[in-house]
């Protein structure tokens, strides 16, 4: 009982968190647009660092879910598992430029041709006349992530298929208050008056993503407890 007060009890604080991130993003915008970008939307500012260590975070979550199912699954859903974990360390890498600025290192000739910011990350590379951002990482991606975020919490108790397709493939299932979250914030955010407010968005997502990884709806395969899906 006390790991699941704790597992709990640390989704309702990183829940906490991202709401003091939203609400200070629109105080800070309220008083200054210098002190919004200064502190919000400046590359390598508070939020943008704090967002990367966050996503690297969700990625070693998702290890360590994929390590717990080992001996219940397959070794292809573990690999699929490590995938996730991968996805969300690779984000967190782009989000500061694999560390570009703060270590001072200059983008190789490859990403200077065909960088949009001329910077080494892959998800502002331009192919031919075709910028990945756009086409792939803005409203491809972000269709997945709502889905995610918003549907899957409402199918799952309702479809036994999605029941066994996120246990198949040791998918970790929101809560209906992580779906609510979600759609409020969505909501909210474009309020706020600033062209770099979707790094607001960006750091709560991944605070979010932690909060459902640490306390998901679902359990893993072999664990019976609802409760707390992710306890010994």
């Amino acid at each position: 009982m006390q790991i699941f007060v704790t597992r709990q009890a640390f989704d309702f604080t990183l829940l906490f968190l991202a709401t003091g991130v939203l609400v200070a993003a629109f105080i800070a915008s309220a008083m200054s647009g210098d002190i919004f970008f200064t502190y919000f939307g400046a590359e390598d500012s508070l939020v943008e660092n704090a967002t990367a260590i966050v996503l690297g975070i969700c990625g070693l979550a998702l290890w360590w879910r994929a390590l717990q199912a080992k001996p219940f699954v397959s070794r292809t859903v573990v690999a699929l598992g490590v995938l996730y974990g991968l996805v969300y360390i690779w984000a967190g890498g782009e989000e500061i430029s694999w560390g570009q600025r703060i270590l001072g290192f200059e983008s190789p000739e490859y990403f200077q041709e065909n960088n949009d910011q001329q910077e080494f990350t892959f998800h502002n590379l331009v192919i031919g006349d075709v910028k990945l951002d756009e086409l792939i990482f803005g409203p491809v991606l972000s269709y997945i992530i709502l889905a995610y975020l918003i549907v899957l919490p409402l199918l799952w108790p309702r479809a036994a298929w999605v029941q066994a397709l996120a246990r198949k493939m040791i998918i970790p299932v929101p809560q209906l208050y992580h779906a609510a979250f979600a759609l409020g914030v969505t909501l909210i955010i474009p309020f706020l008056d600033e062209s770099r407010r979707w790094e607001v968005y960006e750091c709560i997502f991944a605070l979010l993503s932690l909060a459902i990884f640490l306390h998901p709806a679902n359990h893993l395969p072999g664990r019976t407890d609802q409760r707390d899906p992710m306890s010994g």
